[in-house]
């Protein structure tokens, strides 16, 4: 994640947690709570939150039990990811990456930056429930949505559709979402390749 112009200026090392100050930003890796870590093969998830006020961007990390740790906010890792659906890994641990690394204006790469209104704040939310925006973050202007549908045809090749949002300041009084719907498909023999539509721009949250 470090570019090649950035140098580790001091490292700090908690039980669950590790903080790095390099000379452009400081990023704090803790285990993610991501249903993706309960699969077999995972031996970590991790969530990277790059701090350099007022820009906050998340990274995802995927140790595997063998093999090279996956960088998920890489398209080609994500497509790649994708053949494990249905084999190793759950459609919805799937459609959770895409909501929190993937809910940002520009998804195409070579690396998403996933921009986060504050360190803590996630960057994006999948929208599991029709109520969501009623019971999770309450926006009382957002769009109807649905929760994930995964269907596999008779040849192992699946769709996976479902929403997404972000959450990001607009001023110090409002805070707005931007609303994605999402199509993904794939299947155990080819990369997965997805479409994203918004469906719902800037709508605003008045800050309590």
């Amino acid at each position: 994640m470090l570019s090649p112009a950035e140098t580790v200026e001091k490292i700090w090392q908690g039980p669950t947690s590790v903080t790095v100050r390099s000379s452009r930003y400081r990023y704090a890796a803790r285990p993610a709570d991501w249903a993706v870590a309960d699969e077999g093969w995972v031996s970590e998830a991790v969530r990277v939150v790059a701090s350099g006020q007022p820009i906050y961007v998340t990274h995802g990390l995927l140790l595997p039990v063998d093999g090279e740790s996956l960088h998920l906010n890489r398209p080609e890792v994500m497509a790649e990811l994708g053949r494990r659906v249905g084999a190793g890994l759950s459609p919805l641990a799937y459609a959770e990456l895409f909501g929190e690394l993937y809910s940002v204006q520009d998804i195409d790469g070579p690396v998403v930056y996933s921009f986060g209104a504050t360190e803590s704040a996630r960057a994006g939310w999948l929208v599991r429930e029709a109520d969501h925006f009623a019971r999770v973050m309450v926006v009382p202007d957002a769009p109807a949505v649905a929760p994930p549908v995964f269907e596999q045809g008779p040849g192992s090749e699946w769709t996976l559709t479902f929403f997404s949002h972000n959450y990001y300041f607009v001023s110090e009084m409002m805070t707005a979402v931007d609303v994605y719907a999402w199509t993904v498909t794939g299947g155990p023999n080819r990369a997965a390749t997805w479409e994203r539509k918004t469906i719902a721009d800037r709508v605003l949250i008045p800050l309590s």
